[in-house]
């Protein structure tokens, strides 16, 4: 019987064929969105993938409410998910955008005191400087594109791929009926949201079961 091992990068033709870096970085985050949605743990999904949009998902919330914004949402994962920001940025060549987020990774644990409240207001207004240095979009999408493994498929093939991969995880029946009625991840669940242009497909809801997890056990 086959196995669940990981799963390559998995992109849409349309997001590759639009020719903007914000869809395919989008596309990327739906399917991973889905791909909690079908209850596959982190573990089983590319590492790239997830870091692609662990990377767009910080970038996404400091955009709205600066680096304290992103803390927040994060909330009790922020050592997991900060490991997998820095990691994507390394990856994908963002050297700005990772030493900018070290020092507010930094200045984040002195928030409760005014100077660290101000040091990141000053980083919250370096971080839209260093935007039009260095786009980080840009390298995520070329990241993603770029990788030997990548798998491309039609908007409505991916539903069927995903549901594909869950059948062989191990016991899937356990896994849902350990996960029935836990709350959604707020990280997953702010992935769905689109930043830029119109909402790209949910595709979560081509599956029909299973709620979202950040977290593998």
């Amino acid at each position: 019987m086959a196995t669940l091992t990981y799963l390559p990068v998995v992109l849409t033709s349309s997001s590759i064929d639009g020719g903007r870096d914000e869809e395919v970085v989008e596309a990327n985050a739906a399917i991973v969105n889905a791909m909690h949605h079908a209850l596959l743990f982190r573990d089983e999904m590319s590492p790239v993938a997830v870091r692609s949009c662990l990377v767009d998902f910080y970038l996404s919330e400091v955009l709205e409410g600066g680096f304290a914004q992103y803390a927040v949402m994060v909330g009790r994962r922020l050592g997991a998910a900060d490991a997998l920001v820095r990691e994507g940025m390394a990856a994908m060549g963002a050297a700005a955008h990772l030493d900018l987020f070290n020092r507010a990774v930094g200045a984040c644990g002195t928030e409760a005191d005014h100077d660290g409240v101000f040091r990141l207001a000053e980083l919250d207004g370096e971080f839209e400087e260093l935007l039009e240095r260095e786009n980080i979009t840009a390298l995520n999408s070329r990241w993603l594109r770029g990788q030997p493994d990548l798998l491309v498929l039609d908007d409505e093939e991916i539903g069927p791929y995903i549901q594909r991969a869950a059948a062989l995880v191990p016991d899937l029946a356990g896994r849902r009926a350990a996960f029935a009625g836990a709350p959604a991840s707020r990280i997953a669940g702010a992935l769905r949201s689109s930043r830029c242009g119109p909402a790209i497909r949910n595709f979560s809801s081509d599956l029909g079961a299973g709620k979202e997890t950040f977290e593998g056990p």
